[in-house]
């Protein structure tokens, strides 16, 4: 009996003594510079590595309470129970080192500023709104800080900049021939509204994005220009004729997905639609496969996703068409062949066509577009003239659409 009791009295020796060494480890453990990793306090090598420790246990600063601090190196959050910056591995000193006060550390965040302080901050630093004057529109510029909280959880939109309006009704350029028209379109999936009453026109001669976020009805909407959908109600004509086999021989459409056949040649899809449309231009389609250093013998199937697509971009752009309906051309391309396809877009498309690119890389086609087009919730938000909106807010086209999805 008496054995059996020193038995457990050693068992819970060591338990207490395994607890005490895990303690000191989470107290007063010690960062190796080498590999990051934590080691006792005591320790002359690091036991992963084998690096000494002498030096980091003479450089490391005594533990203080757990406020958290700033690290004096790279500027990051750490607890000061930390003697090395789990970020950079610089040592925390506790000279150094201050209490954590996300105003000292982000003076210029919303959540430390009004709206108002925040936007005049701003138009100092980034050159002004353009002839945007803040006191114009105390409603807009007081409202409450919707960004600073979650904007994706929030039920109150955020107020748009009253100039917004003028935008929200679409109209020919001057000197435009009208291409597409759509009164009071809405397609309807059971019981969700994709599109919802959209009037809209577009010109000849535009390259236009179409801007918005995902299930707003950019695909839907391409897909009634090209007959492929029938609008639940409403009327779409192209250049004046009802969506028919007229029009679908004046539109040439990219969709979002492979569809050619992956046991095809290039050279046998380039002599299908040389029968197949009568405006393919196959000496361009040839031209633009040698610049993109694609063989014409090549299967599909042996090509990358990405060279797929190219392929089809090309023979969607060798047609001589009234309109291209291109929905996302370059998600799946490198960005060195992208500046090579938008100039390809730019330079073999009919320069009386228009080009409607939907896709979310704005900042990749911002240069090349004359017009947008902004589709919130089945509903159009927003269409002008590029440079025209640009000049009124002082954006660019990408801050623009921030801001009028902020939320969604």
């Amino acid at each position: 009996m008496n054995i059996q009791n020193d038995q457990n009295d050693t068992v819970s020796a060591d338990v207490t003594q395994t607890e005490t060494i895990s303690r000191q480890s989470e107290d007063t453990g010690i960062i190796c510079p080498k590999c990051g990793k934590e080691n006792l306090s005591d320790s002359e090598f690091c036991r992963f590595c084998g690096s000494s420790m002498k030096a980091v246990a003479q450089q490391t600063a005594p533990q203080t309470n757990g406020t958290d601090v700033i690290c004096p190196n790279c500027g990051k959050q750490v607890s000061s129970l930390s003697r090395f910056c789990k970020f950079c591995g610089g040592p925390i000193s506790v000279n150094t080192a201050a209490a954590f006060n996300p105003s000292n550390a982000y003076p210029n965040q919303q959540s430390t500023m009004n709206a108002y302080q925040y936007q005049q901050n701003n138009a100092v630093s980034a050159g002004g709104y353009g002839q945007y004057q803040p006191q114009q529109f105390p409603a807009y510029n007081n409202q409450p800080n919707y960004m600073a909280a979650n904007p994706f959880l929030s039920s109150a939109p955020p107020l748009l900049d009253p100039r917004y309006d003028q935008f929200k009704t679409s109209m020919l350029q001057p000197g435009q021939r009208e291409i597409v028209r759509c009164m009071q379109v809405s397609k309807t999936y059971g019981t969700n509204n994709a599109l919802n009453s959209v009037d809209l026109v577009i010109g000849n001669g535009r390259v236009i994005g179409l801007l918005g976020p995902n299930g707003s009805g950019k695909t839907t909407l391409i897909k009634l220009l090209c007959g492929l959908l029938t609008p639940t109600t409403g009327s779409i004509t192209i250049n004046g004729c009802p969506i028919g086999a007229a029009t679908k021989a004046m539109v040439s459409y990219l969709p979002d997905r492979t569809y050619i056949p992956d046991w095809m040649k290039i050279s046998n899809i380039l002599d299908y639609f040389t029968d197949f449309y009568a405006d393919f231009r196959r000496p361009i389609a040839e031209q633009m496969l040698n610049n993109l250093h694609i063989d014409p013998n090549a299967v599909m199937k042996t090509l990358s996703k990405g060279t797929q697509e190219k392929v089809q971009l090309v023979l969607v752009m060798s047609r001589n068409a009234s309109l291209y309906l291109l929905d996302e051309p370059i998600a799946g391309v490198d960005p060195v062949a992208r500046d090579y396809i938008l100039d390809t877009i730019i330079r073999t498309h009919n320069p009386d066509s228009s080009v409607v690119i939907s896709t979310h890389l704005i900042t990749d086609i911002e240069p090349v577009l004359n017009e947008v087009i902004m589709i919130k919730y089945g509903t159009l938000a927003l269409h002008g003239d590029a440079d025209q909106l640009r000049n009124t807010f002082g954006k660019s086209l990408n801050d623009i659409f921030k801001e009028v999805f902020a939320g969604c």
